[in-house]
């Protein structure tokens, strides 16, 4: 059974980027995965203190809620990352999660181990209508290829209230198909 698990960096629960994360994992539940939601908001834990301590490829020094986080990314066979957009740039969380993978940089970059292939996207969302999502994506981009996935995305700007990408009436299906899209594609390999 494909594993896919969600990663919701965004600080407001219940808001426009979780609810597209929310479809986009009902999309891949459809399909038949195992899915898994972790809400970096409800975790403790620090950014990266570039320690070295992970160089071995085999565990962050720091002993905090992003170690089942590990688990679960180095067992996923797609990930989803969903973030807001902050001044054109990924949440805090996202990104202090993003920083702390240096542990699976170092796997692939020092060592040299070939992790699975894996699908990866990310929804970002943005308040501007004009946002440009360009700086937000590439440091997702970078940690999903260090993870060895591939990367689709779904961006939408001008959806700064909350639920108010309710009002798009094809955001919530586009994302149930991108989750739907994560498995199929998968299964076909």
């Amino acid at each position: 059974m494909t594993f896919v698990l969600g990663i919701a960096g965004s600080p407001r629960r219940g808001g426009n980027t979780e609810l597209l994360l929310d479809a986009a994992l009902d999309g891949a539940r459809r399909e038949g995965a195992e899915v898994r939601k972790v809400v970096l908001t409800d975790l403790v834990f620090s950014g990266c203190t570039s320690c070295d301590g992970c160089r071995d490829g085999q565990r962050c020094v720091l002993d905090d809620d992003l170690q089942e986080v590990y688990g679960l990314i180095d067992g996923a066979d797609a990930i989803v990352l969903a973030s807001p957009i902050y001044f054109e740039g990924l949440s805090s969380q996202m990104k202090a999660m993003i920083d702390r993978g240096q542990l699976f940089w170092y796997r692939k970059h020092s060592l040299g181990l070939e992790g699975k292939k894996r699908r990866g996207a990310i929804i970002a969302v943005g308040a501007r209508r004009n946002a440009d999502f360009t700086s937000a994506l590439r440091p997702a981009k970078i940690w999903l290829l260090t993870l060895d996935a591939d990367m689709a995305t779904l961006t939408y700007g001008g959806f700064e209230e909350k639920g108010s990408i309710l009002d798009d009436a094809d955001a919530l299906e586009e994302a149930r198909s991108l989750g739907h899209e994560m498995v199929a594609k998968r299964n076909i390999h």
